[in-house]
């Protein structure tokens, strides 16, 4: 699997700054429920536009470098305004930060009049798990049928935002994350529950974004322990935690491939771009596949035949607020314009989505054809 998507850096690289744009295709209403019958391939993804019934939530302080002379490196100052974030732009205009699915090439998407993030559909193609604001002062988690109908909330955190979730590979758990202390967001914590929510199990302090390995024995995910955002594994259970990466850059958002030997992940760049990269499952043949000069590249996502990679490309739009404190890594922080991207292992791409349908997050799996 590594070896497979070697060569692909320099084609994406020159590819994704050029590609024009092109008008994502939405259907008018949401998809009827799946029937038992065969699996068809489907992509997940929020519906984001900051542009509409933004409201600041928090006040954050910006460094904007200026440029000096020839003499000097140019120095740094710092301003405080308001920021949007992200959940809260849903939870303040319900227009706004919607889950939706769409087939791999972009056509049919629609989005459900649910909102909320990190979308992802159960391996029987039946349930779409989900986090969203929509009762609570903290994001909590949630699960609805794959047409978008009968949501269910599943977590009651009380400590902060719970978000991330994600299924094993048999449709027997959930991994997620939730912040173990907030004002701002701080120590996210990887948790373990049945798909009903009961049974809730820590595994351990400092990780989000977790991803099960095929055979559910691991589980990847980002973590600041050591100071930096890198990418760690450990078993299941929470045990025999390992760092795999061991950059001076930040390293964030792994998904383990289909086959279990590669694990994709997002890493910054010289440039302070997030690009796509590869390595082995055990942290070996780490090497770069995406980058732009112009995009920030998030999220990563693998199709069920590890053939695929669909992932946001970012346009940043004006200063980007950090929270001070918060831990969590530049992807999830930043905003702009949002699209979707799909690169196979030979490096070809294509654009899914354009910046006017705003998608981002993407989550590949399967629902029942109809």
């Amino acid at each position: 699997m590594v070896r497979r998507w070697r060569n692909a850096l320099m084609i994406i690289t020159l590819f994704i700054v050029f590609v024009p744009a092109s008008e994502a295709q939405q259907a008018a209403s949401p998809a009827p429920a799946p029937k038992a019958s065969a699996l068809k391939e489907k992509i997940v993804f929020v519906h984001a536009d900051p542009s509409q019934g933004v409201v600041a939530t928090q006040t954050v302080t910006v460094a904007n470098t200026i440029t000096g002379n020839s003499s000097d490196q140019g120095s740094m100052s710092t301003e405080t305004h308001d920021a949007p974030q992200f959940a809260a732009t849903a939870a303040a205009n319900p227009k706004t930060s919607q889950i939706g699915i769409m087939n791999p090439d972009g056509s049919g998407a629609t989005t459900f009049k649910i909102y909320g993030s990190d979308p992802s559909l159960s391996p029987d193609g039946t349930k779409i798990v989900y986090c969203s604001l929509r009762d609570d002062i903290y994001s909590q988690i949630y699960v609805m049928n794959s047409d978008g109908t009968d949501a269910k909330r599943i977590t009651n955190i009380k400590t902060g935002d719970a978000c991330g979730p994600v299924w094993a590979h048999d449709g027997k758990k959930i991994a997620f994350y939730a912040f173990a202390l907030t004002n701002p967001n701080r120590n996210p914590e990887i948790w373990l529950m049945d798909p009903d929510g009961s049974n809730q199990k820590k595994l351990t302090d400092h990780g989000m974004d977790p991803s099960w390995s095929p055979d559910g024995r691991q589980i990847a995910f980002g973590s600041k322990r050591d100071g930096i955002f890198q990418i760690y594994a450990m078993n299941s259970d929470g045990s025999n935690v390992r760092r795999l990466t061991n950059h001076k850059a930040e390293d964030s958002n792994p998904a383990w491939a289909p086959d279990g030997a590669a694990i994709a992940f997002i890493s910054a760049t010289g440039d302070d771009r997030r690009g796509l990269y590869m390595m082995g499952a055990d942290g070996s043949e780490q090497h770069g596949i995406a980058h732009s000069r112009h995009q920030d590249f998030c999220f990563p996502s693998w199709s069920p035949d590890g053939r695929t990679i669909v992932f946001s490309a970012l346009n940043r739009v004006g200063s980007q607020g950090i929270v001070q404190g918060e831990e969590k890594p530049r992807c999830e922080q930043w905003s702009g314009e949002y699209q979707i991207f799909a690169m196979d292992s030979e490096g070809q791409t294509h654009l899914v989505t354009d910046a006017k349908m705003m998608a981002t997050r993407p989550s590949y799996g399967r629902v029942a054809a109809h």
